[in-house]
C-alpha cells in the first residue's frame, strides 16, 4: 500500500486545468464550494492555452445535426442552448470578447474572439478569492472509494510525496488521449502511430483511465479526432508552431494520396480532410493549388487571433517536401518524381476539373462539391501533407449535467467530467474546442458543488439542474 504523506480536504476536485477545467473550477467555487483545482504539467492551461482562444459553436440544432450527425444529440441540444448565457458570463469577466460575431467557422459556426489565457487567469482568480486552491505540479494517480462512491483522488506531487485530497466530488477534464500511443492505436489503428502529436503533452488519457477505473462506461467517436492538416516533414513541431504551420486552406485545394487519388470532398474543411487522410495509405497526402488559392485563404486569418501568413512559405521553410511550376503538366511531372503515379496523377485532375465544368458531381467515385474550384490561375503548387491530432473526441460517457455515466447509463456517485474527456458531443465533425470545452465544464461544476450540498445563485442551482 502506498504511503499518504498528507491529506487535505476539499468539496470539490477538479482534475486538469484547460478550459473546462477552469470553468468547472469556477462555477463551483461561485456556488459556495471549496475547490481544488490540480494541473500535473509545471503551467497552467492545457491546450486551451495554446489555440486562438475561439470561443465557437454551431448556431443551432439544425446545423449541429447536419454537421455532426453522429453526435450525442442530447450534449449538443444543451451546448447550443447554454451558448448566449456562457458568453453573456464571459462578457462580464473583463477579458477581451470580440463585440462582432464571426460567421461560417470551420465552414458552419459562429462565435467569438477571445483572449482565452485571459480567462483561464480569470478563472483560477475566482476559485482562489473564495478560498479554493489552484496548484500546478499535481499529477493524479489515483480515485479514491468509498465503496461505488468517489470520495477523492490520490496525487503525487513534484517532490514525490503521496497527498489525498478528500472531497465530496471529482470532476475529469484532463483533455483527452490524444498523446496516449497505445489508446490511440487501439482506436485508430496503426496510422495512429504516423499522427503529428499538435497538443499539449499532458493529455494521455488520465481522465479515461481513471473514469474506467470507477465503472464509468465509454461512447462513441473513439476514433474521430480534431487536429489540422501539416506540411510532411517539419524539421520541428513545437508549440509555437501548431497555427502557423496548420493549413487551414486546405477545402479550396485538390487533395489526393500516395497514389495520385482524390479521396475525400476537399469543401468539407481542413479538419474534416485531416481525419480522412489518416486512413490512407502512409497517411500522407498532397495538396494542388494555384495562386488565387494561396494569395487569398492561404495567406488569410481563417479567424481573429491566428495573423496574416504565408502557410504554404511556412510549410516550405519548414522543411515540407513542395514545388511550385507555370503549368499543371509541369506540376504533374514533378510531383510524379516523387514516386506518385503520374497517369493516374493527371486521370485525377482531368476527372475533377470537368465535375467542376459540371457544377459537380462524381469525379473517379469520390464527390466534387457544387462549390468547389479547380486550379486555373498559375503559378501552381503542391504540397505534401500529414495529419495532425490535437484532442481526441471519445471519451466518457456523461449526461447533460456533466455526471459520468457507467455502461449501462447509471450514475457513478461522486464522479463528473468535461471538455475532451467527455465523449461524443464531437463525433468526426467537430462542434468547437473552447465554448464546449467551457460550457461542459459549466454543468460540471454545478452539479459537483449541488451534489456537496452547494447550490449557490438561483442561476448556478439552474444550471447544474439543465
Amino acid at each position: 500500500m502506498m504511503k499518504v504523506h498528507d491529506v487535505r480536504r476539499f468539496d470539490v476536485v477538479v482534475v486538469g486545468s484547460g478550459v473546462s477545467g477552469s470553468a468547472a473550477a469556477m462555477t463551483a467555487a461561485r456556488a459556495g464550494a471549496r475547490v481544488a483545482l490540480l494541473e500535473k504539467l509545471d503551467t497552467f492551461g492545457g491546450s486551451a492555452a495554446l489555440s486562438a482562444g475561439m470561443f465557437w459553436t454551431a448556431p443551432d440544432l439544425d446545423a449541429y445535426q447536419k454537421r455532426i450527425p453522429l453526435g450525442d444529440v442530447r450534449l449538443g441540444a444543451r451546448l447550443i442552448e447554454d451558448f448566449p448565457e456562457a458568453l453573456a458570463e464571459l462578457l462580464a469577466s473583463g477579458a477581451r470578447v470580440a463585440a462582432e460575431p464571426q460567421l461560417d467557422i470551420m465552414t458552419f459556426g459562429i462565435g467569438y474572439s477571445t483572449d482565452i489565457k485571459a480567462i483561464l487567469s480569470w478563472c483560477r482568480d475566482e476559485v482562489v478569492a473564495v478560498g479554493g486552491e489552484t496548484r500546478a505540479g499535481a499529477s493524479v494517480v489515483d480515485l479514491v472509494h468509498e465503496g461505488p462512491r468517489v470520495t477523492g483522488v490520490l496525487v503525487r506531487e513534484d517532490d514525490g510525496r503521496l497527498v489525498r485530497y478528500d472531497a465530496h466530488a471529482v470532476v475529469l477534464t484532463t483533455g483527452g488521449f490524444q498523446g496516449a500511443s497505445d489508446e490511440l492505436t487501439r482506436y485508430i489503428g496503426p496510422n495512429a502511430d504516423r499522427l503529428l502529436l499538435r497538443s499539449n503533452p499532458g493529455s494521455v488519457g488520465d481522465g479515461l483511465r481513471l473514469a474506467r477505473g470507477a465503472g464509468a462506461g465509454g461512447t462513441k467517436a473513439m476514433s474521430t479526432f480534431y487536429g489540422h492538416l501539416i506540411g510532411y516533414p517539419v524539421k520541428r513541431f513545437e508549440p509555437e508552431d501548431y497555427l502557423p504551420l496548420s493549413q487551414y486552406y486546405s477545402g479550396s485545394t485538390v487533395l489526393v494520396n500516395l497514389r495520385g487519388e482524390r479521396f475525400v470532398d476537399e469543401t468539407q474543411g481542413d479538419e474534416l480532410l485531416n481525419q480522412a487522410l489518416t486512413f490512407q495509405p502512409d497517411a500522407r497526402g498532397i495538396l494542388l493549388f494555384d495562386h488565387h488559392v494561396r494569395s487569398t485563404e492561404g495567406t488569410e486569418e481563417p479567424f481573429p487571433g491566428l495573423g496574416v501568413t504565408d502557410r504554404y512559405a511556412n510549410a516550405v521553410e519548414a522543411g515540407a517536401t513542395h514545388v511550385e511550376a507555370g503549368t499543371l503538366t509541369e506540376l504533374i511531372d514533378a510531383v510524379a518524381a516523387w514516386g506518385i503515379d503520374g497517369e493516374n496523377l493527371a486521370a485525377t485532375l482531368d476527372r475533377y476539373e470537368a465535375a467542376v465544368a459540371s457544377r459537380g458531381g462524381v469525379a473517379r467515385g469520390v464527390p466534387v462539391a457544387p462549390t468547389a474550384r479547380a486550379p486555373q490561375t498559375g503559378p501552381f503548387y503542391a504540397l505534401m501533407v500529414q495529419p495532425s491530432i490535437t484532442f481526441t473526441f471519445g471519451g466518457i460517457r456523461t449526461d447533460e449535467q456533466g455526471q459520468a455515466l457507467d455502461a449501462d447509463g447509471r450514475p457513478v456517485p461522486g464522479l463528473y467530467a468535461a471538455g475532451a474527456d467527455v465523449g461524443g458531443l464531437s463525433n468526426y465533425g467537430y462542434a468547437g474546442g473552447i465554448a464546449p470545452g467551457y460550457i461542459t465544464g459549466r454543468w460540471a461544476g454545478a452539479s459537483a458543488a449541488r451534489m456537496t450540498g452547494y447550490e449557490g445563485s438561483a442561476a448556478a442551482a439552474a444550471l447544474s439542474a439543465g
